[in-house]
């Protein structure tokens, strides 16, 4: 249970303006860096782990849109029961929003757009 909420707040904080197939996609990136072996192997340690998702960078700020925290949660269930039914874009390790150009883009593979999220693999 714990582990739906810390993916549902990634969802909910990265991409809760997203239609529902970027959402799963951003929860697709947690859980993609669970099973990895490069990152922490629990959920809610990639989901706050330092500097890793912007949301989270000066701490979490409160729930303010409970519609939103619904879906969110609606979203990261059904991620966490069927990923490869749910996501789209499989192996993502990385995303940024499409309006920014992080340094590290260019180190990774280009897998997709979804939404507004461009996704990655490490090479």
């Amino acid at each position: 249970m714990l582990s739906t909420l810390c993916l549902a707040a990634v969802v909910y904080f990265e991409a809760r303006s997203e239609p529902l197939d970027a959402q799963a996609n951003v929860a697709g990136v947690v859980l993609e860096r669970v099973s990895s072996g490069k990152y922490p192997d629990e959920v809610c340690q990639v989901a706050f782990e330092d500097k890793q998702f912007t949301a989270f960078n000066n701490g979490p700020e409160p729930i303010s849109d409970t519609r939103a925290w619904d879906i969110a949660l609606m979203v990261a269930r059904m991620v966490m029961q069927d990923r490869e039914g749910v996501v789209s874009i499989q192996g993502a390790t990385h995303y940024h929003a499409d309006w920014s150009h992080p340094y590290w883009s260019s180190e990774l593979d280009y897998l997709g757009k979804s939404g507004g999220h461009l996704f990655y693999v490490e090479r």
